[in-house]
C-alpha cells in the first residue's frame, strides 16, 4: 500500500483523500490481474492499471473529484439557505431586509450604508480564509497530508467568486445616481443574501463537513490555531 501512495504522489496527486480513493482502486485492479495472472510482478501490474487512466493519468479523476466536491458544497449551502425562506427564519430574513432598506432610503449616498456593511462582512470573510489557510498549513506540517475536500470547502464550492463580487458594490452604487424604491429594495435583498450565504458557508456547512471528515478519515484531525 505504501508503494501505491508513493506512486500517486509521484504522479502529481497531492490530496490525501484522493490518494486514498486511487490506492484502493489500484489495489483492487492489481488483485484482479493476479487472479488471472498470478506470476505477474507488482510493477508490471501497476503500469497496466495506470494506463487505464489514459494519457492524462490521474489528472482527470482529480478534476472530476474537485467538480463533485464543489457541487456538493454549493448544494449544501443552498439547501440551508432555503431554510431561511421558510418560517420562522423567513421573518428574521424579511426583517433584516426591511432594516437595511430603511437605512438606505434615509441617506442620499448609499455608500454610507453599504461600505460599512459590506466592509465588515469582507473582513470576517478574509479573517476566516486566513485562519483556515493557516490551519491547513499547520495540519500539513504536522501530518504531511493535504485534503482536497478542505480546499474546496474554504472556496465554498466555488461560491467564493460570487461572494467576492461584494467588493464591487461601492463602485456599482456610486455609478448609479438614480435610486428608486424598487432598486433600493433589490439592493437590500442582495446585501442580506450576501451575509446569509457567508454565514451559512462558515458557521453551518463547514462545521458539519469537518465533523463528517473526522468520522470518515481517521488521519484527519482538527488543528487549533
Amino acid at each position: 500500500m505504501d508503494q501505491l501512495y508513493i506512486f500517486t504522489r509521484q504522479h502529481f496527486v497531492e490530496w490525501y483523500d484522493v490518494q486514498i480513493e486511487l490506492v484502493d482502486h489500484l489495489a483492487n485492479g492489481i488483485e484482479e490481474q493476479w487472479e488471472t495472472q498470478p506470476n505477474l510482478n507488482f510493477e508490471t501490474a501497476l503500469k497496466i492499471e495506470f494506463k487505464k487512466f489514459g494519457v492524462f493519468g490521474f489528472s482527470e479523476l482529480v478534476e472530476q473529484k474537485t467538480n463533485a466536491l464543489d457541487k456538493y458544497y454549493r448544494k449544501e449551502i443552498f439547501m440551508h439557505f432555503k431554510a431561511y425562506l421558510g418560517l420562522p427564519k423567513l421573518i428574521i430574513t424579511l426583517f433584516s431586509i426591511w432594516i437595511i432598506y430603511l437605512l438606505l432610503i434615509s441617506v442620499d449616498n448609499k455608500t454610507f450604508v453599504t461600505i460599512p456593511f459590506v466592509g465588515s462582512a469582507l473582513i470576517v470573510h478574509f479573517l476566516f480564509l486566513f485562519k483556515q489557510q493557516r490551519e491547513m498549513k499547520i495540519r500539513y506540517k504536522t501530518t504531511g497530508k493535504k485534503w482536497l475536500f478542505e480546499q474546496s470547502m474554504i472556496q465554498f464550492g466555488g461560491l467564493i467568486h460570487l461572494l467576492n463580487l461584494a467588493i464591487y458594490f461601492p463602485i456599482i452604487i456610486d455609478s448609479n445616481k438614480q435610486w428608486t424604491s424598487t432598486s433600493t429594495l433589490v439592493l437590500s435583498c442582495c446585501l442580506v443574501i450576501y451575509v446569509l450565504l457567508l454565514y451559512i458557508a462558515i458557521s453551518v456547512v463547514m462545521p458539519s463537513v469537518k465533523e463528517s471528515a473526522i468520522k470518515q478519515y481517521s488521519e484527519y484531525r482538527l488543528i487549533k490555531v
